[in-house]
């Protein structure tokens, strides 16, 4: 599975990246996720490990990534390591003419499967991005 999700924002990368990129944010803007446990120093910093919990479709899990790349207001790259994902996610800011483009990317999979899953992430995200941007633009 591949899904990427992009929506504008009216605001600059490093605005968006301000809240996107800190994983003490992720409750904000991300529905799966419910609480973080924070790795003892920098977040972004390559091989930093950060435990999410929370769940997706009714089903409660945790979930570790890894940073694996990381360009300061630009991107930042993570393997799932631990939890029912697999693969990567990938968040991506470029600077447009009024703002900036976000995206997110999902590749790989799950350790559990259904019809219709891609949809279901793609629509997931989307509202992610939404809730994003709404906080971006307030704050």
């Amino acid at each position: 599975m591949d899904v990427t999700v992009t929506i504008d924002m009216p605001a600059p990368p490093e605005r968006v990246a301000a809240i996107m990129f800190d994983p003490r944010r992720d409750p904000e803007w991300i529905a799966g996720a419910r609480s973080v446990d924070m790795p003892p120093d920098d977040p972004t910093a390559i091989g930093a490990r950060t435990r999410r919990n929370g769940g997706f479709l009714g089903k409660k899990f945790s979930w570790v990534t890894e940073v694996i790349e990381h360009r300061p207001n630009a991107m930042l790259r993570m393997a799932f390591v631990e939890g029912p994902m697999k693969g990567e996610v990938s968040y991506t800011i470029e600077p447009t003419g009024s703002g900036s483009r976000v995206s997110i990317r999902n590749s790989g999979g799950a350790s559990f499967s259904m019809p219709g899953m891609a949809w279901m992430l793609r629509r997931s995200v989307a509202k992610d991005l939404d809730r994003l941007k709404a906080l971006v633009v307030s704050g």
